[in-house]
């Protein structure tokens, strides 16, 4: 790996596309000027890291992380064929991330075909290892990621109550098996919405356990979607819900890092 490169990277990436990449870096919150300081006190990289060795380096970041989520999958259960599952389909808006993101993402991607440099490089140059923040769900039920700035995972009501039945079931729920928590759903969803229209509360619940409806799907994406607007692919994945299609889907999430404020 070319040195220049690395620092040639590090400088040309905002500092809003640096939080997104390496939350928690506890230098990037202390020192707007770390990066320009330690450059030039960087070691050198070490050859297991060449770029003639990883073939792959120079990957855009979205082919890279659509790979690593593959790999992720056994983790969850393997694809059952035999099993039906509810439809796959996912309305056109339900993954589109927000603008400031995919202004990110493309500054990434831009740099990263530039140099040939990958993330992994970087997160090896910089000695960073990725530390899960704890997830804070306040009693509105706002989430926030506490130790990554206290940012705000923002997403609709009756995807939060998607989001926190299968918090509240670390075991993994399949989607065919949803409909069974229709009662806990529609506590979760009164208690966060704030509304008082009992009638049109059910029918909200009643619309995402629908066996032949795309309501789960949609809201499952629209989670996804919430964290990757927050946090990179490879960390968010950690909290959103995941799972083979017809398999038990689950948050891989450690439940003592997320914290109830009753």
């Amino acid at each position: 790996m070319n040195q220049r490169k690395i620092n040639r990277i590090l400088r040309e990436l905002s500092t809003e596309a640096l939080e997104y990449l390496f939350p928690g870096l506890p230098e990037l919150e202390e020192s707007p000027g770390f990066f320009e300081c330690m450059l030039e006190e960087l070691p050198a990289p070490m050859a297991m890291y060449d770029m003639e060795m990883d073939s792959e380096a120079g990957a855009p970041l979205r082919r890279r992380e659509r790979k690593a989520a593959k790999a992720a999958a056994p983790i969850f259960g393997r694809r059952k064929t035999s099993e039906p599952e509810l439809h796959e389909a996912i309305e056109p808006d339900a993954e589109a991330l927000d603008p400031r993101t995919e202004q990110i993402l493309a500054e990434i991607r831009r740099l990263q075909e530039k140099y040939g440099v990958s993330i992994d490089e970087l997160e090896v140059m910089l000695g960073y290892t990725v530390k899960l923040s704890p997830i804070r769900i306040t009693r509105g039920g706002k989430i926030f990621l506490s130790e990554y700035d206290d940012r705000e995972v923002k997403m609709p009501n009756v995807s939060k109550a998607l989001y926190f039945l299968y918090l509240r079931h670390p075991e993994g729920l399949r989607y065919k098996e949803i409909a069974d928590h229709k009662d806990e759903l529609l506590h979760i969803y009164e208690n966060i919405s704030g509304r008082d229209v009992p009638d049109e509360m059910e029918k909200s619940i009643a619309i995402l356990v629908d066996p032949f409806g795309n309501g789960l799907n949609v809201n499952a994406s629209r989670i996804k979607t919430a964290f990757r607007n927050a946090v990179s692919d490879r960390i968010a994945r950690f909290y959103y819900i995941n799972g083979a299609a017809g398999d038990i889907k689950k948050v891989p999430l450690d439940r003592d890092l997320v914290i109830w404020e009753y």
